[in-house]
């Protein structure tokens, strides 16, 4: 999710009655593509790209042609069909063999501003929420293109399908989305409807601040984790030494969690190289079953501390931390452990993609009678660009 902070840094940053930008956001992909529904990209006036949307074959074609289908200030979806084998295709580079659905819209409208205003507030926040979009409408439906309920966890909606007759059928798919943590497309009697989850960023604790847990911090930072450093040691536990962290704190050792939280939701790893330390520890965080628990160090180690403890391993503990990749270096440990948090938290395994036999990517999920031109499967030209719904 470092990808839509950075898109709200710079939307905050731009000045009152500039031209702003365009965002464009993947709406829907059928077959094959580099990025899935819910990527985006903010393209600036002066030709900047925050973001993106593919793996580099749409974003020059969508850059070219962003401000002149926007020029109404009314969005557009367009599609982009990259499954033919014809010349064309790869002429300009798409080879993915898929059907990329991508959204354009100004980023100066109320429209986008109240939406972008609400991802804001709930980042900020590290809440949840979902973004329910029109993404296409038979022009009879009584919506359009652009049109969404904007709903946070306690089920409080806003934007313009808000007190609309569409409004409660759209909650329910957007309760369905914080249940399951999924998006969704939602096919509805005369419009399709984007349901994007955007969950808060995964919220890291590394307890150690040794030269180790640098490269550790730093990776997940560029991931766009939310993390928090805790050591007992002064001298170890100082800000300037974790810049991607979001928070460094000492470790009381009345209660050494004092000033850390943990759910279930969060990743912890225990790199302390400190024996009686995590002896200390592991009975105060295994309770609170996070999502994640890595202990550094070899399997003797850990079994050793379990067994002094009297306490078994749960699923979640993972103790040595980190996939298999023969590492030794702090860089390279660090890595695989990040690489381990990172499958864990997608339901993987962490093995090599060439052993595996399902689709590297989960279909997008979609519910409901899709409209014919939306019909997975529906043939299309050699290399096809289309507008779908817009208002023009």
């Amino acid at each position: 999710m470092r990808e839509l902070d950075a898109i709200l840094d710079t939307w905050r940053g731009l000045g009152a009655g500039e031209p702003g930008g365009v965002l464009a956001t993947v709406v829907h992909v059928t077959g094959s593509a580099y990025r899935r529904p819910g990527a985006r990209m903010l393209i600036l006036p002066d030709g900047r790209r925050i973001g993106c949307v593919s793996g580099g074959c749409l974003e020059g074609e969508i850059v070219r042609k962003a401000w002149w289908l926007t020029e109404s200030g009314e969005p557009v979806v367009r599609l982009y069909d990259t499954t033919s084998e014809d010349d064309a295709v790869w002429e300009f580079g798409l080879g993915c063999n898929g059907v990329v659905h991508v959204m354009l819209e100004r980023v100066n409208t109320a429209a986008a501003c109240g939406t972008l205003e609400f991802l804001d507030t709930h980042r900020a926040a590290r809440k949840a929420a979902v973004v329910a979009t029109v993404v296409h409408s038979d022009g009879v439906s009584g919506v359009q293109v652009g049109d969404r309920l904007l709903v946070d966890e306690s089920g409080a909606t806003s934007g313009s399908l808000s007190g609309s007759a569409m409004e409660r059928q759209v909650s329910v798919h957007a309760t369905e989305a914080f249940r399951e943590k999924k998006s969704r497309l939602a096919h509805m009697h005369g419009a399709d409807v984007f349901v994007e989850w955007i969950g808060p960023p995964l919220s890291l604790v590394v307890f150690g601040a040794g030269h180790d847990a640098i490269p550790l911090v730093n990776f997940a930072a560029q991931l766009g984790w939310d993390v928090t450093v805790a050591d007992g040691r002064p001298a170890y536990a100082r800000t300037e030494r974790f810049p991607g962290a979001g928070r460094v704190v000492g470790l009381p050792t009345c209660d050494p969690l004092l000033e850390v939280d943990i759910d279930t939701e969060t990743a912890v790893v225990m790199m302390t190289h400190n024996y009686p330390l995590d002896a200390l520890l592991l009975p105060r965080i295994l309770p609170l079953r996070p999502r994640y628990l890595g202990l550094l160090g070899p399997r003797a180690r850990g079994d050793r501390l379990f067994s002094e403890l009297g306490l078994k391993q749960p699923g979640f503990m993972h103790a040595p931390a980190g996939l298999d990749t023969g590492c030794d270096s702090p860089e390279a440990i660090a890595l695989s452990i990040v690489a381990e948090i990172q499958a864990e938290t997608n339901s993987r395994a962490g093995g090599k993609l060439k052993h595996r036999q399902e689709p590297i990517h989960t279909a997008a999920c979609e519910v409901g009678a899709a409209s014919p031109e939306h019909a997975p499967g529906t043939v299309r030209p050699s290399w096809c660009e289309t507008t779908l719904g817009s208002h023009a």
